[in-house]
């Protein structure tokens, strides 16, 4: 069944609701004879119609309104008290950000720079019979894996402790 244009289909919805003049209703009566698929919509767009016609509307009680006005007193006010833990352990993230941004840029985890020897370890020598590649160990590429993962909890904590509440909050009250 090929889809029906949207012109034709509010011409259906003025013919089911007896709005267009009676030439226009007969030019469209005779379409709907031609075209199938013009027809099977008609009948669907029918249907609903007569459907939603015959549901009984369904009106609130006279003092709907007092009821709802009276019960707003009993629902708590949502406030900006933001969790003081959540704020502390953010303030704390960010120090150490700090710290340790102030310290890498300073150049003391420049020197500090090691390599691991895995043929060293008492595992190896029992399992592996090859020698073992050396692993080496920058601290100032430590240093800024640790600060950029600092960032990304200061982010999860900042998200989670302070806007979050916050835009709930705006949502409730509707701005």
């Amino acid at each position: 069944m090929e889809k029906v244009p949207q012109h034709l289909e509010d011409k259906l919805l003025l013919l089911i609701d007896g709005e267009l003049t009676a030439a226009e209703a007969k030019g469209l009566e005779a379409e709907l004879k031609v075209n199938t698929s013009l027809r099977i919509r008609y009948d669907e767009l029918r249907s609903l119609h007569l459907s939603l016609k015959s549901a009984p509307v369904e009106h609130p009680s006279k003092n709907f309104t007092q009821i709802v006005m009276g019960k707003l007193d009993h629902y708590p006010r949502s406030s900006a008290n933001f969790s003081i833990r959540s704020i502390l352990l953010l303030a704390g993230v960010l120090v150490a950000v700090g710290i340790a941004a102030v310290l890498v840029s300073a150049g003391v985890f420049d020197g500090a720079s090691t390599t691991i020897d895995l043929n060293e370890m008492e595992l190896s020598k029992k399992y592996i019979d090859r020698s073992l590649p050396l692993i080496p160990l920058n601290g100032k590429l430590i240093v800024n894996i640790i600060i950029i993962l600092n960032l990304g909890l200061a982010w999860l904590v900042l998200d989670r402790a302070i806007l979050k509440p916050l835009f709930q909050r705006r949502l409730q009250s509707g701005h």
